[in-house]
């Protein structure tokens, strides 16, 4: 499995190109050249977002944004995977919109549209669900009922902190889709009497051992650490992380 950062970290770093800038020279000291994107201020255009990646030796293999964004904006983020050669667009989130039975089937509709839509473009869609997603509505479970539509054949981004928020087990999610997991998230948090709080990843209340076998076992392509909300550096907590899992993946002689 291949670490990388999830470039959202950084959301409040990312809305100028000298954020941007600043947050892949960070990115490549940290050691890290292989990145999702999700979160750059869509005011920085492509070509700028390509040329600093290029400058520092960074590659992307995806791009993110809930599914909303991403059809309201398709072109953008087909233009940016094109320029950056990545593979998959990811989308996040099942909208309200397409709550119970009925709007499962119509958003299951909808992404396969959306999927053919991106096929001719040589690109391929993934979907990250959140913790709500697996939650059941009308006596479905979504995702489960989205993994299950043979016309859509869908692929995931696991976040591995919405499938523990959502009360399931790491390694049996990521085992029952062995094969159709193409990077997951590793997000942590501490639970405080104020709520859970973000830390780096191997500092929190996230038990990691099966899940961390689980995806080798299953052959996942790339491990993505993310943190959305830190409290000190940014880049010293994402830097943690990014050890931590360079660590985990050492140990058991399967970096890359």
């Amino acid at each position: 499995m291949k670490p990388g950062i999830q470039i959202s970290s950084f959301r409040p770093l990312l809305t100028s190109p000298e954020g941007v800038t600043r947050v892949f020279a960070e990115t490549a000291r940290m050691g890290c050249d292989t990145v999702q994107l999700q979160w750059i201020d869509m005011s920085v255009s492509p070509e700028v977002i390509v040329q600093e990646m290029n400058r520092f030796g960074i590659r992307s293999v995806s791009t993110q944004d809930f599914y909303e964004t991403v059809q309201e904006h398709l072109d953008y983020f087909i233009q940016l995977n094109h320029l950056c050669k990545s593979r998959w667009v990811c989308v996040s989130k099942i909208p309200e919109a397409f709550a119970g039975p009925e709007g499962l089937a119509d958003f299951s509709r909808q992404l396969v549209l959306l999927k053919k839509r991106l096929e001719t473009e040589d690109l391929e869609l993934c979907f990250h669900p959140r913790g709500e997603d697996f939650a059941l509505t009308g006596g479905l479970q979504p995702v489960q009922y989205l993994m299950e539509q043979d016309s859509l054949d869908l692929s995931l981004c696991l976040d591995l902190y919405h499938v523990h928020r959502a009360g399931l087990s790491l390694a049996d999610v990521i085992r029952r889709y062995a094969g159709r997991v193409c990077m997951v998230h590793f997000k942590d948090f501490r639970q405080t009497p104020k709520g859970p709080v973000l830390v780096p990843v191997g500092q929190g209340d996230i038990r990691w051992e099966e899940a961390v076998n689980a995806c080798l076992q299953t052959r996942v392509p790339f491990g993505f650490v993310e943190q959305e909300q830190w409290e000190g550096d940014p880049f010293r907590c994402l830097q943690e992380s990014y050890d931590w899992l360079g660590d985990a993946l050492r140990r058991r002689g399967a970096v890359g």
